[in-house]
């Protein structure tokens, strides 16, 4: 049974973002024939997946994007790593995401991003911010090892009478280049978190492939959009995760604008050479050089961007519920004019809940409340004709 459906935000704002959009040029916009859209909110589908997967349909949904923290699925140790059957690890939510959105109709859709350090897999377990912390090799090899042997196609867990369903695209880390999310990110004045994580990157893509009896797909980046003092810029870090000798078959890239009410307008000024920041004003650029440094051209997925929008309490940057839907039309088209994108995954389907500090995120299409944006709507009308599940 269907949820009942939820109140609808109308809104003339809604007039003139279609009016934008329509500006833009048609035939570009339809050269990209392999884009695909979707979600990363675990937290939505977990609290009501009936209506999560109601406005999934709705929106044309074709990729989803699933967070496999480590430190959530193994808070403490298994006794036997590699053994996705081992009781310390908590697979439920994971199982139930898959078994779901394989029902939905996005068997081969998926990917899961593999992060998030547990503190006895860390190197440092008593540093400040351990889930950032490079792991221990051995580690973190028998994790993914576990992970993919349990998302194979083939394994069926005990009590259970079918197999799982099998997850193909697999992404090592989040944010690698960013200090928040591995750490450390320079030693002794040089950067040495390409060189990490390319380390990660490629124990990963050993174990899984080692697990599953089929190819799959190895995705490599996740980058955040820019450096600063204690984190590396995306475009050095590709540079570095070359040198290192990175192996993988999608490059991604979280393009968040670095000045939101530009909208995707934002990198349109920075040098297409050497950028300070990457958005989606020049994530035509970032794609290029891309190609240029890992010597040809592979799919280009961008696995998380999005836009907060106003809320009380809410002291985040933020642009209007216009604005947010502006944005989100124009992005999409803008995808659909770089045939190397292929996979899109916007932060969040709705709203997360408030925090204490101030700062959390509504970039949502929908509140809390369940009222849609203004940008439901407006991403409706963007990945129509897109491949999806609806």
């Amino acid at each position: 049974m269907n949820p009942a459906p939820r109140s609808r935000r109308l809104s003339l704002l809604l007039v003139p973002v279609a009016l934008a959009c329509a500006l833009l040029a048609p035939a570009a916009a339809s050269a990209n024939t392999k884009l695909r859209v979707g979600f990363l909110d675990n937290a939505y589908f977990l609290s009501n997946p009936d209506l999560f997967w109601s406005e999934a349909r709705d929106l044309n949904v074709g990729f989803m994007r699933w967070d496999l923290q480590w430190k959530h699925v193994a808070p403490t140790k298994p006794r036997n790593p590699r053994d996705p059957g081992d009781p310390a690890y908590q697979w439920d939510e994971t199982d139930r995401f898959v078994q779901r959105a394989v029902a939905e109709g996005l068997a081969g859709n998926m990917m899961f991003t593999l992060w998030a350090t547990p503190r006895w897999a860390s190197k440092t377990p008593n540093a400040k911010g351990y889930t950032a912390t490079m792991p221990k090799l051995a580690d973190w090899k028998a994790f993914a090892y576990a992970a993919a042997k349990r998302y194979s196609g083939s394994y069926t867990p005990t009590g259970a009478t079918a197999p799982l369903p099998r997850v193909t695209a697999w992404e090592a880390w989040n944010e690698p280049n960013g200090y928040f999310a591995l750490r450390p990110q320079f030693q002794n004045g040089e950067a040495v978190s390409p060189r990490n994580y390319t380390t990660l990157l490629n124990a990963m893509g050993k174990e899984i492939n080692k697990a599953l009896p089929f190819t799959p797909t190895i995705v490599a980046g996740a980058l955040y959009k820019t450096g600063g003092r204690n984190s590396v810029n995306p475009i050095a870090f590709m540079r570095g995760m070359q040198a290192a000798g990175a192996k993988f078959d999608v490059l991604s890239v979280h393009p968040y604008n670095k000045v939101a009410a530009k909208g995707v307008r934002d990198g349109a000024s920075q040098s297409r050479t050497n950028p300070a920041y990457i958005a989606i004003g020049n994530l035509d650029a970032f794609v290029s050089l891309s190609n240029e440094i890992f010597g040809r051209k592979r799919p280009v997925w961008v696995t998380e961007f999005g836009w907060n929008t106003p809320a009380p309490g809410q002291t985040a940057t933020t642009v209007s519920f216009a604005q947010q839907a502006r944005f989100a039309q124009q992005s999409i088209a803008k995808m659909k004019q770089i045939p190397q994108v292929e996979r899109l995954a916007w932060f969040l389907l709705r709203d997360d809940h408030p925090k204490p500090a101030g700062k959390w995120y509504t970039t949502g299409l929908i509140e809390l409340d369940q009222q849609d944006k203004p940008s439901y709507d407006a991403w409706q009308r963007a990945a129509r004709g897109l491949q999806g599940i609806g």
